[in-house]
């Protein structure tokens, strides 16, 4: 900021000295502006969601694709070994759509084992695909790379630049790579999945409730662990931590989000119960969810009191997510 006083024939140089330091002190107390209920709302609804919608997504990209490798195994060895001939094969998705898949990185006896081998790359490509009833329609291009495979834990690099999931709450695109380690144990007709997600860096877009966002997530490292009947997701929680940043209304944000064990989520990917604490430049917002209200506490200063606590609804909260 640039300030210029001049002094006029009776204005001392006390009075200027004056002038300065209130248009300086002014500066400062604008520099510091507490942050509004409106912000601290929009700021919550997206720490507590973006990440977790972004874990989902990525679980079950990692998830269609196992299926569709087991699927054309099973079902034709002939395809598969024209898929390693012509260079791409024609599939259909258990729950509607399509898929092209190429494999690479890997001899013909693996390829066509029905599981994802240490080495293999596949580049597949999505047309409203859909591992199964009532589960993530993706759309777009996908690089994996398959770093191990343990049976019980699979491990893959999954990188994008078109990638579209739809969830319950709206599309999310992406743009990076991320790796995706994942785990299931069958309970009867149910299941629980652990999926850890980790990424330097990943650009999300979201089309949520009829508006758009922009968003970078960094420095993830996020757990999510899911419960299923008959394929179909019950409910979820996630553990962990990642940085947030974009813009809203014109104006930019950067904060880090770290989950105080695991917060829950139903099946529409709204949260349930959990607390979430985001760390900005000049604040600590601290967020409670249980009942179906959300509690937010200020901390002005981050000196450890809380200036202000407010509640909102979990309805309103999920409104202004993305």
């Amino acid at each position: 900021m640039s300030i210029r006083v001049t002094p006029s024939s009776t204005m001392t140089l006390s009075a200027v000295s004056a002038a300065l330091m209130i248009a300086c002190a002014g500066t400062a107390d604008h520099d510091a502006l507490p942050l509004s209920s409106q912000t601290a709302t929009q700021y919550s609804a997206n720490a507590s969601m973006i990440g977790a919608d972004a874990s989902s997504a990525l679980d079950a990209t990692l998830s269609t694709a196992m299926r569709l490798v087991t699927a054309t195994s099973s079902a034709s060895k002939a395809g598969r070994k024209q898929a390693r001939a012509t260079g791409k094969q024609g599939l259909n998705c258990a729950g509607g759509g399509q898929a092209t898949m190429t494999i690479s990185g890997a001899d013909a006896a693996q390829e066509l084992n029905g599981q994802l081998d240490a080495g293999e790359v596949y580049q597949i490509a999505f047309v409203d695909c859909r591992a199964g009833a009532g589960q993530t329609l993706l759309d777009g291009n996908v690089t994996m790379t398959v770093v191990g495979n343990g049976g019980a834990v699979v491990s893959v690099t999954v990188s994008t630049t078109t990638l579209i999931a739809t969830l319950p709450r709206g599309k999310l695109w992406f743009i990076g790579s991320a790796a995706v380690q994942r785990s299931s144990v069958v309970n009867g007709s149910g299941s629980s999945v652990t999926t850890r997600v980790t990424a330097a860096s990943l650009n999300i877009s979201t089309d949520f409730n009829g508006r758009t966002g922009n968003f970078t997530l960094s420095d993830v490292d996020l757990t999510r662990q899911a419960s299923l009947a008959a394929g179909v997701l019950v409910s979820a929680s996630i553990s962990g931590t990642h940085s947030l940043s974009g813009t809203i209304g014109g104006q930019t944000f950067d904060y880090a989000v770290a989950t105080q064990g695991g917060a829950a989520f139903n099946s529409l990917g709204a949260p349930t119960q959990g607390t979430w604490v985001l760390t900005l430049a000049q604040q600590i917002v601290t967020i409670g969810v249980e009942n179906a209200t959300a509690t937010i506490d200020i901390d002005e200063g981050k000196d450890g009191s809380v200036e202000r606590s407010f509640a909102v609804p979990i309805a309103l909260l999920t409104a202004d997510a993305g």
